[in-house]
């Protein structure tokens, strides 16, 4: 079972995008707007007749979550125009609270997919709140910030995004970092690559960076490339795939929650990349940790 808590933008296009991969699984849509919810499952189920994997889907109370193998978390105060995702904090942070404790208690096994801004500060909170492992609690990170600089390079170079090994890693928010000293296409290094320059990367870093603005500015919410990656990786779990995501995780020796490249199964988290940076890097991993820990 998923439970999605939240039937706004992101929550509803979860499950939508749920559907569509055809993941076999009951969706339990869950919000304190039970007549909004009512309508999105009402609207969702015409869908149902056309889907290939079984997927059945309902609306649900809080209480129907400690039965649920994964949980989403995708409600709270939205990001408004011009405001910074750690602007949000203190709101989210009251919520989830009151979420978590109506949730309790979890199945042993359960695993919590964070989506709320500010998305690492939470998932650390998440696990304080739950108790239940590391491993099974986990952000959303950088995987969408991800795909996003490795789409603005697949343009740059005229290569297909999926042959391209690039990752952001960091925060997911204004300090992120995009680890250039370890992208590789076709076992070659990213930098080997003469077409393209150091000018160019910070550009297309920056891109990536600020694309959420960008649709936040245009038309107030960002949902389809997020509800489409949170649909990925619980078909990556309930496969047992172990493919090697960068998500919000427990960095034990920094005592915070931020994106690095992780093998993620049927367990959640079970290993964490560790990968080779430069110096530079390195020092923006430290001042990442240490802005996040000032928050926390």
């Amino acid at each position: 079972m998923i439970a999605i808590i939240g039937a706004g933008a992101v929550g509803t296009t979860t499950a939508y995008a749920l559907m569509l991969k055809n993941i076999p699984a009951n969706i339990t849509l869950i919000d304190s707007n039970e007549t909004r919810c009512a309508g999105e499952i009402m609207d969702l189920s015409d869908a149902v007749p056309l889907c290939a994997g079984g997927t059945q889907i309902g609306a649900g109370g809080m209480t129907d979550a400690q039965q649920a193998d994964i949980i989403i978390i995708a409600c709270g105060k939205r990001q408004e125009p011009g405001q910074s995702r750690t602007e949000l904090l203190e709101a989210n942070k009251a919520m989830l609270a009151t979420l978590i404790e109506q949730m309790k208690p979890f199945k042993k096994a359960a695993l919590i997919i964070m989506v709320t801004n500010p998305l690492d500060i939470l998932t650390y909170h998440a696990q304080q709140l739950s108790g239940l492992p590391h491993s099974h609690v986990f952000g959303t990170g950088t995987f969408l910030d991800s795909l996003r600089m490795k789409e603005l390079l697949a343009h740059k170079l005229q290569i297909h995004a999926s042959s391209i090994h690039a990752y952001v890693i960091g925060e997911h928010g204004d300090n992120q970092i995009p680890a250039w000293s370890t992208a590789e296409i076709g076992g070659k290094p990213l930098r080997a690559f003469t077409q393209i320059t150091p000018d160019d990367l910070d550009v297309i870093a920056e891109k990536a960076k600020n694309k959420a603005y960008e649709i936040i500015a245009r038309k107030g919410s960002t949902f389809y490339g997020i509800a489409t990656c949170i649909a990925t990786l619980c078909r990556i779990i309930i496969g047992d795939e172990k493919q090697i995501i960068p998500l919000s995780c427990y960095i034990e020796s920094r005592g915070v929650y931020l994106s690095m490249p992780v093998v993620l199964g049927a367990h959640g988290i079970e290993h964490i990349i560790q990968l080779p940076l430069d110096e530079r890097e390195k020092q923006q991993l430290d001042t990442c940790a240490r802005e996040l820990k000032k928050l926390l």
